[in-house]
């Protein structure tokens, strides 16, 4: 283990710091302009008035859309674990998203893998479908740019960033689609990969389990995640393109409650200019300020809708889908801890 620690800090020191530092002030630079342009057209009192006027019926519907987009969320899951059922699915999807907004990485999926034991869920299945679940999540959120550009394309122009949004997050949805397929198809590489770990862990603490065991494990990860793909995967991928439909109209929703008058070509405008910054929701906070500034930008470049209008609906749109969900799921992890420590 000591042998190998060298070499992973040369592995970490290919990137140069100067390079690191200077893609870190673009970043910041890029982010100010955007904030610092959706920030100066917004009247903060107009905001207000619209948050706080919201009708019980549009506050019913947005409850409505909130449980068929968590419905969605966790589709995956159901149809990826043997034995899960949809209901649990879903306590386990709002559970984790909680804890991903308030603590790092990866409390969430230690929370979902002691929600599924505590089930009864085979170990195997679990893991299975959660990587599974996750690794497509993935690839669809990548994919949105793609889909959006092309149908701004379709209906309306051609557009660079749109253009130059699908060609990057595309790439990096091909090759993480490519991987996987390759994974599922891979035997051989699981083995190899199995009975190298097993000597790395043996090296490192001589009581754990060998080669073979490790070799064994990871063989039935793969076959199981290949058997469970070629049986639900294609339903999944259908959730996952339904998911990014369902996030993007639950925004025009929120849009449309704070007052903006919506036509056709406002509507497709929208949805196109969310799914082309849809990868943006995998940054901390669902990209809190990055993505509603560049959002912003987009649509009001290309249409009449005021600037205050749009972070009125954005900021309705994240208590709908970040504090919502982050109070439910927290009250859900409280009564699934009582419920554990009574059995």
């Amino acid at each position: 283990m000591a042998e190998s620690l060298p070499t992973h800090r040369a592995a970490r020191r290919k990137i140069p710091k100067p390079l690191v530092r200077l893609l870190r002030l673009v970043l910041v630079a890029v982010t100010a302009w955007l904030l610092l342009r959706l920030l100066r057209g917004v009247d903060w009192g107009e905001v207000g008035y619209a948050l706080t006027h919201l009708s019980w019926w549009q506050i019913a519907v947005l409850l409505v859309a909130m449980v068929i987009r968590r419905s969605v969320l966790a589709a995956p899951l159901a149809l990826l674990i043997a034995g899960l059922s949809y209901l649990r699915a879903m306590v386990s999807d709002v559970a984790a998203a909680a804890v991903a907004t308030i603590a790092p990485s990866p409390g969430d999926v230690v929370l979902r893998l002691a929600m599924l034991r505590s089930w009864g869920i085979n170990a195997t299945d679990a893991a299975s479908g959660l990587t599974l679940a996750t690794t497509l999540f993935y690839v669809a959120r990548l994919a949105a740019p793609v889909f959006g550009f092309l149908i701004f394309w379709a209906a309306r122009d051609f557009y660079g960033p749109f253009a130059w949004s699908a060609l990057i997050f595309g790439a990096g949805s091909a090759v993480l689609l490519g991987g996987l397929l390759y994974a599922l198809r891979a035997e051989r590489t699981a083995a190899t990969i199995g009975r190298l770990l097993g000597r790395l862990f043996q090296r490192a603490r001589p009581s754990s389990a060998g080669p073979d065991a490790w070799e064994e494990r990871l063989v039935s990860f793969q076959s199981h995640s290949a058997g469970r793909m070629s049986q639900r995967g294609s339903l999944t991928v259908l959730s996952q393109l339904i998911l990014i439909l369902v996030e993007a109209g639950v925004l025009v929703l929120c849009v449309g409650f704070v007052g903006v008058q919506l036509d056709s070509t406002a509507v497709i405008l929208m949805i196109c200019s969310f799914m082309v910054v849809y990868p943006l929701t995998g940054l901390p906070l669902m990209g809190a300020g990055v993505l509603d500034a560049t959002y912003a930008a987009f649509v009001s470049d290309h249409s009449a809708i005021e600037a205050t209008d749009l972070v009125a609906g954005l900021l309705v749109w994240r208590v709908a889908v970040q504090l919502v969900p982050v109070i439910v799921g927290l009250a859900t992890v409280l009564v699934w801890r009582r419920l554990t420590w009574n059995r």
